[in-house]
């Protein structure tokens, strides 16, 4: 029998526009249909209420989940609160432009515990090029907010590797990251992700020389003002680590519901499909969601556990995690000082970390 779920992801799609990097499950305008949707994902909720134990992290994504209005959420949030777990995280995502101070209590009030800002650099510049709307001043009033409104735990998103970025815009980016005081800094390298208008359009990325020494430079200088350096792009303030990310890493079992959503539940992994006007019919009729299934077991599930764990600072239990496809590559790079190991656990050492994708490409077999 299956482990009842204690992880829930809310996807919220509505956009005012789309972002040059951004190849996610969104809907640009359409917010006449958010009175729609939510009742739908309610429907789906509800359906899948049997697979759900106390849960003990809720992450609303997007999209722009504050599109959908304090009101909305809140309405979302009572129909979970019944469902969570005491000390229950409760995350939603946020661009700066959309909130203001009296939204930002509201959502406190509704029971999130924690904002994340999607920020994406300080350089008007760079915002420019990733099509963002908020203004860097927008960016700090929205931190600020947050604060003033009484969250206490906050997290804002960056990117480094954008076409045209210096290192004086990054070394400019840390320092106002830094000035904001966040709980917790997620900052990943952009990616050129097929079907968005930054790929089509055929500019290039930075030098990987130069991504390489300004993902360096990231670590060390969040380092320094007191972030852990807990998983590949993500750094927290002890305690403030994104819990509901780390069920991911932790291979844990979750469900998704919206559209586009994912769930991994007992070996099953499904994704609903990715269009609302479908997805509001089909639950408005009784119907569960348009998915697609795979089963995730065996080499499959052993292969993800890798991939997943290495990401984490934490060493990894052999037990749970399965031999590499390649036992005979732990002694070399045991040699080269990128893995630790005592046999039952393996680790990364900080070097092996700044090289992860090479390590697992040589531990591991992936089609």
């Amino acid at each position: 029998m299956t482990e009842p779920v204690r992880h829930l992801y809310v996807h919220l799609p509505f956009c005012a526009s789309r972002c040059g990097y951004c190849a996610f499950v969104v809907e640009v305008g359409g917010l006449g249909s958010r009175d729609d949707y939510l009742e739908a994902l309610t429907a789906e909720l509800e359906m899948e209420a049997h697979r759900l134990g106390a849960i003990e992290t809720v992450f609303l994504g997007g999209g722009t989940p504050t599109l959908m209005r304090p009101r909305r959420l809140r309405e979302l949030l009572d129909r979970v609160r019944p469902l969570l777990a005491p000390g229950a995280e409760v995350t939603v995502e946020a661009n700066p432009e959309t909130v203001d101070g009296a939204q930002l209590v509201e959502l406190l009030e509704a029971g999130v515990t924690r904002l994340s800002l999607g920020v994406q650099s300080f350089q008007p510049s760079l915002l420019a090029t990733l099509d963002r709307a908020a203004t860097p001043a927008m960016a700090r009033d929205a931190a600020t907010c947050a604060r003033e409104a009484g969250f206490r735990s906050l997290s804002i998103d960056l990117l480094f590797g954008v076409p045209g970025q210096t290192a004086d815009d990054l070394a400019s980016d840390m320092e106002a990251a830094i000035d904001i005081g966040p709980d917790h800094v997620s900052w990943y390298e952009l990616e050129m992700k097929p079907g968005s208008a930054l790929a089509a359009s055929g500019v290039p990325l930075p030098d990987e020389d130069l991504t390489a020494t300004a993902y360096r430079d990231i670590v060390e200088r969040l380092e320094a003002a007191g972030y852990r350096w807990y998983e590949t792009a993500n750094y927290a303030r002890p305690g403030h680590e994104c819990r509901h990310n780390l069920a991911y890493w932790g291979a844990a079992d979750y469900l998704g519901v919206g559209i586009g959503a994912v769930s991994t539940v007992g070996g099953r992994r499904w994704r609903n499909a990715p269009r609302l006007e479908d997805y509001v019919g089909r639950l408005s009729r009784g119907e569960a969601p348009r998915r697609t299934v795979e089963v995730i077991e065996g080499a499959v599930a052993r292969r993800e556990r890798w991939m997943l764990g290495l990401r984490l600072d934490a060493p990894r239990d052999l037990g749970w995690a399965g031999p590499p496809d390649n036992p005979a590559a732990l002694d070399r790079l045991a040699g080269l000082g990128h893995v630790e190991s005592d046999g039952g656990e393996l680790r990364l050492t900080r070097e092996g970390r700044f090289v992860q994708n090479a390590v697992l490409g040589e531990l591991m077999e992936f089609a």
